[in-house]
């Protein structure tokens, strides 16, 4: 059955290239892309090399999402700073110290107390150092789950700021290169002196 389908699809295949001659003259005609006259085709190509000049600006300038994911994994904020984005970067990076120094002072408290326990013989100094410990420590694993929180956010913005910026330094290259001194973009026009 296999080999009934496979002959059925070579023979519609064939069929359908011996159906289309390949029309070289049609395949190479210029008045395809609208080039009439020999100014248009040298205005076209002029076209394309200086998009293609532009492009390798961009690509020289432009930010990786991955190199800043990187560097926000390091340090948060660091991946925002590097984006241009300074105030969000200052955010995370204060609200990550702040959770995370406040895990650590919980933390601290509790073994603090812990180490209380560990040292008392007295049965009701024992569950009352135990139970006393619990608090603390949990607030701690709750401010560095927060930390968590706040450092996987960090990461996950990382790459809409760093896409936001490739884009921002793409409208700026194209507006910096523009023959016109007026341009009409969807927000509004644009005066170029």
């Amino acid at each position: 059955m296999k080999k009934i389908i496979l002959l059925f699809l070579i023979i519609i295949f064939v069929r359908t290239l011996s159906a289309e001659e390949f029309d070289i003259k049609k395949f190479s005609a210029p008045n395809k892309y609208g080039w009439d006259t020999y100014e248009k085709f040298l205005s076209a190509r002029e076209d394309l090399q200086k998009r293609n000049n532009l492009l390798q600006i961009y690509e020289t300038q432009k930010q990786k999402p991955i190199k800043n994911v990187i560097k926000s994994v390091i340090v948060p904020g660091w991946g925002h700073f590097s984006a241009k984005h300074y105030f969000k970067g200052q955010i995370l990076l204060g609200l990550e110290i702040v959770l995370l120094g406040t895990s650590y002072l919980y933390y601290d408290q509790a073994m603090d107390i812990y180490d209380k326990y560990e040292k008392a013989t007295y049965i009701g100094d024992i569950e009352k150092y135990y139970s006393d410990a619990k608090t603390p420590y949990n607030m701690s694993q709750l401010f560095l789950g927060l930390g968590i929180i706040v450092w996987a956010y960090n990461i996950y913005d990382t790459i809409i700021v760093t896409e936001k910026y490739n884009d921002a330094l793409w409208e700026k290259i194209i507006f910096e290169n523009q023959d016109t001194s007026i341009s009409i973009f969807p927000t509004g026009l644009s005066v170029r002196f």
